[in-house]
Parts: structure tokens; C-alpha cells; sequence
């Protein structure tokens, strides 16, 4: 088990219980973390705990030319999908009808969905605009279509998990989490030079 977490945690994954229930099991015992805390080390970075949605994942020791693209290429990632993952939560907390964001654990029953979006106009048209943009595009027309592919394509992106492939019930998972910490990063950021796309970046996520 310590092979298959230090290798999704040098990927970028974000170890949950959501995401990862036998990596993050692992990680709760003490020994095994100090384990995988002492091989990051030797590359240059830290395990880090995440404590909003109890999950781990690595970070760099510093920040430096070194690791610089990498940083880049993350800042870009979150960039194409920060716009329609804010139109989806807000679009979700409408059809909802709560004040409650998606954190991790939290759970959407997408069944329970396709009824408000099918008598309601508005929320037709909100998600037929979402449907149109990257990564949620698609051709399909009906409501429910949308829906489903839009909750497929989360899935696919580590976002939400389903306990079995045939369950109307998603999970949230630490990515929703980590999206609000990396935003709070591009704000408060004075030590990165940043390329001209992504301050552009950080104008954008700036509130």
C-alpha cells in the first residue's frame, strides 16, 4: 500500500476517504504516514493534511525555478475548470434550494434533481449555457441528458465517486476542497513570478 500512495500522491491525487478509502486508511495510521512524510522529503516535498475535508496531499517544500512548470501547469489545470465548476456548484445550491457548497463527503442524489430542472425554465437554460462550455460540453438536449453527462464528466475528474457504478448517489470529494485552498494561494501569492496567463488567472479567481 505504501507504493500505490506515494504514487497517486505524486500524481496530484488528493488522498479522501471519498477518493481513496484504503490510501486514506493507510495514511491514519502514524507509522505508515511518517513513512511516506520521510520518502517525500527525499524528492523535495511535504505530506500535507488538508483539514477542512480531512484528506492528504503533496505539496512542494518550496517554491522555485526548479518546480516552477509544474506550478504552472497546475494554475492552467485549475483555470479551464474553475469557471464551470462555480456555474455548476451555483447552479446546484439553486436547484437545491441550500446555502451549503459541496465539500467533501457531502452527497447529491442526482435522481432528486431532474424534477426541478424539468419544471423550471431558468434552471433549463442555466444548464443548457453550462452544457456548452468545456469540460461539461455536449450536444445532448434533453435536461436530464445534460445532467447525467455533467455528473459522468465530475466523475471522471475525480470531483464526485460513486460506492457502485449503477448508484443515483454521489460523494463529494477533497478536489472541491482543494479548488477553494488553491484559489485562497493565487490571492494571497507574492513569492511566484507567474506567467502572463496565469496572473491572468489570479485576476480572475480574485473576489
Amino acid at each position: 500500500m505504501f507504493k500505490q500512495t506515494v504514487q497517486k500522491l505524486l500524481t496530484g491525487e488528493i488522498i479522501c476517504e471519498t477518493a481513496f478509502a484504503d490510501q486514506f486508511e493507510y495514511l491514519s495510521v502514524t507509522e505508515n504516514r511518517e513513512r511516506v512524510e520521510d520518502f517525500l522529503s527525499n524528492l523535495d516535498r511535504n505530506l500535507t493534511y488538508l483539514d477542512s475535508a480531512d484528506a492528504y496531499y503533496a505539496t512542494f517544500q518550496q517554491v522555485e525555478q526548479e518546480n516552477s512548470s509544474e506550478l504552472t501547469q497546475l494554475f492552467l489545470e485549475v483555470r479551464s475548470s474553475f469557471r464551470p465548476l462555480v456555474e455548476f456548484l451555483e447552479l446546484l445550491l439553486t436547484a437545491t434550494q441550500t446555502d451549503l457548497p459541496l465539500r467533501a463527503k457531502s452527497m447529491v442524489n442526482i435522481n432528486g434533481l431532474f424534477d426541478p430542472f424539468e419544471h423550471d425554465q431558468t434552471l433549463r437554460e442555466q444548464l443548457r449555457r453550462l452544457t456548452s462550455i468545456k469540460p461539461f460540453k455536449t450536444n445532448k438536449l434533453e435536461s436530464r441528458e445534460q445532467l447525467v453527462f455533467i455528473f459522468q464528466k465530475l466523475e471522471e475528474m475525480g470531483y464526485l465517486v460513486r460506492k457502485n457504478s449503477g448508484s443515483s448517489r454521489y460523494y463529494a470529494s477533497a478536489r472541491f476542497d482543494l479548488i477553494y485552498l488553491l484559489i485562497e494561494f493565487l490571492n494571497d501569492s507574492e513569492r511566484v513570478e507567474l506567467p502572463d496567463a496565469i496572473e491572468q488567472t489570479q485576476e480572475e479567481l480574485l473576489f
